[in-house]
């Protein structure tokens, strides 16, 4: 039956006798327009069943908002608003792929019903959007973000923050997950998150990540006045109170390293 065909009213049959026959005569109309209205139906494209709650979006050709509206529980909608003389129709629901029309003549839809099929949409899971920033409120670029299910050590997916510090995750399945962060000037953090399935996005909440105790390195070359290198120099290196730390001597290529320094001031003596 066609969409457009408006179900009749009950009629009352009454039969009273074993073997008598009675006809009844049902007549179909068509629904009743009124001017400007845009009625149909959206069904999904597979199973051909009507969807319900889907968004109905009316523009100009050109995008711009008219109205909108949203199926019933037979996927039926009926939007009555000033139409410019041409329209777009946009449908969109949560797992199904969007639908967009070309432009066409308003009069056009004034005329029939629209039927729209969705698909479904191939990556209709969960997205998982955060962002990580250092103790002073700064972003964290470059971050590995790295998701696990509860019970496995095998990766399920990974990402890296941007520039400002932001990092996005889709089609992730209901279930329980822990969430690693690793940065080589950050200390590792792991958080575990629920994700139930009527949930569409989860924004965790802000990842702070607290600087490393890193350690520096400070190296240099010892050459003698012909500019070659002296093997065997001894190479004292003193705080900024001029009090020697550490002591090493030059290579064969008068190469010296200290290491495990922390930030500040320092001084080098060589014989």
């Amino acid at each position: 039956m066609s969409r457009s065909v408006v179900p009749t009213q009950f009629q009352k049959v009454v039969i009273s006798g074993e073997n008598e026959g009675h006809l009844a005569k049902i007549v179909l109309s068509e629904m009743t327009w009124e001017e400007n209205t845009i009625m149909g139906n959206v069904s999904d494209k597979t199973t051909g069943k009507p969807i319900e709650g889907a968004c109905i979006k009316v523009c100009d050709e050109d995008f711009q908002p008219i109205s909108y509206t949203f199926t019933d529980v037979d996927g039926n909608f009926s939007l009555q608003t000033k139409l410019s003389p041409n329209i777009r129709v946009i449908a969109a629901k949560r797992g199904y792929q969007t639908f967009s029309s070309e432009s066409m003549p308003s009069v056009y839809l004034e005329k029939k019903a629209l039927n729209v099929e969705l698909a479904a949409s191939p990556n209709g899971g969960i997205i998982f959007y955060g962002n990580i920033k250092d103790a002073a409120q700064k972003p964290i670029g470059g971050v590995k973000i790295t998701i696990f299910k509860s019970y496995s050590l095998n990766p399920y997916d990974f990402t890296f923050s941007n520039d400002d510090g932001l990092f996005l995750f889709d089609n992730i399945e209901p279930g329980s997950y822990r969430i690693s962060f690793q940065s080589q000037t950050y200390n590792e953090k792991v958080i575990n998150v629920e994700v139930g399935k009527d949930q569409s996005v989860i924004a965790l909440e802000t990842i702070y990540l607290k600087r490393k105790n890193m350690k520096g390195t400070l190296y240099g070359i010892v050459t003698n006045k012909e500019g070659q290198p002296v093997d065997n120099a001894l190479v004292v290196l003193c705080n900024a109170n001029n009090v020697p730390i550490q002591v090493t001597h030059t290579n064969e290529h008068g190469v010296y390293l200290f290491s495990r320094l922390d930030p500040g001031t320092y001084y080098i003596l060589a014989k």
